[in-house]
């Protein structure tokens, strides 16, 4: 008897595919990869393997380490450092930034639809607020 998970196929039939695949197995040093987190407000995330951490995993489960790059955001009114992103304006306008001074008198007038900006792609989304 062949074991099956169920969704994606018989576990060792080469003519499946499977989930269960070692990462190290498909992705490596250059690789790039698209991602799409959450189908129901989706972030569409294209992801680069800049390095790989070499050594030992001990006795702790290996872990994915990674980083983004912070773009910068600048306010729609002045072009200063934005700390805050309509989530209204999101939808409606090229620029939905805003500085602590320009952010609760932008013209769409729905204060409560302001979240911080934060380093993540996932910023503006779902309420949104960055790490707890």
């Amino acid at each position: 008897m062949v074991p099956t998970d169920g969704m994606f196929g018989r576990f060792g039939d080469p003519d499946e595919r499977t989930m269960w695949v070692e990462l190290g197995e498909i992705l490596s040093k250059g690789s790039r990869l698209q991602y799409i987190y959450d189908f129901g407000t989706s972030t569409d995330l294209k992801l680069r393997v800049v390095d790989e951490r070499q050594g030992r995993a001990g006795s702790e489960p290996v872990r994915l380490l990674s980083l983004n790059e912070a773009p910068g955001w600048e306010c729609e009114v002045r072009g200063e450092d934005a700390s805050w992103i309509c989530t209204y304006c999101m939808y409606e306008r090229e620029n939905p930034f805003y500085c602590e001074l320009h952010a609760e008198d932008h013209e769409c007038d729905e204060p409560e639809m302001l979240l911080p900006v934060v380093n993540s792609p996932r910023m503006g989304m779902c309420g949104f607020t960055g790490p707890d």
